[in-house]
């Protein structure tokens, strides 16, 4: 009976700590704008349950605050407990693109690349997104997924 109970024990401790450590992000995130002084940002995230890389580097006319910058921390089990809420209320558990339909020949456009992938509770999603924001300023996926990505950088900046 006790070898029973500490299989059954054990097979729920393992079935527990998988599922709490089934959470895989990769992020990338090209925003930039196409004009006589040309810049961009490039953002990636990577979250393998608690632990976190972030990397941002900056292309053409630059900021004062603007530099380049990697780093690497640890979330809290809040914080991946607010990822997951985030990722389910904001709908981003899909598989699903958007791509803009516009001219590629515009002289000035503010253009976004955006690229997903989430494995949570042993499902895969990926987000693609890319083109000019304008186009997208009714999407909600795009929105969304902005919203996620802005909120995952505040937390990197507050994350030791």
């Amino acid at each position: 009976m006790k070898y029973l109970l500490s299989i059954v024990l054990a097979a729920f401790l393992f079935t527990l700590s998988a599922s709490a450590q089934d959470l895989n992000i990769a992020i990338s995130y090209l925003y930039g704008e196409k004009s006589k002084d040309s810049h961009a940002s490039e953002e990636s995230f990577a979250v393998s349950y608690t632990s976190v890389a972030y990397s941002v580097k900056y292309s053409g006319r630059k900021g004062k605050n603007q530099v380049d910058m990697e780093k690497t921390c640890t979330f809290t089990e809040q914080d991946i407990n607010n990822i997951r809420k985030t990722i389910e209320t904001k709908g981003l558990n899909v598989n699903d693109s958007l791509e803009s339909k516009m001219s590629k020949t515009k002289n000035f456009e503010i253009f976004t690349r955006i690229n997903i992938a989430i494995i949570m509770d042993g499902n895969e999603y990926k987000i693609n997104i890319s083109g000019d924001t304008i186009e997208f300023d009714d999407a909600k996926l795009y929105k969304n997924s902005v919203f996620f990505i802005t909120m995952l950088r505040k937390m990197v900046e507050d994350c030791k």
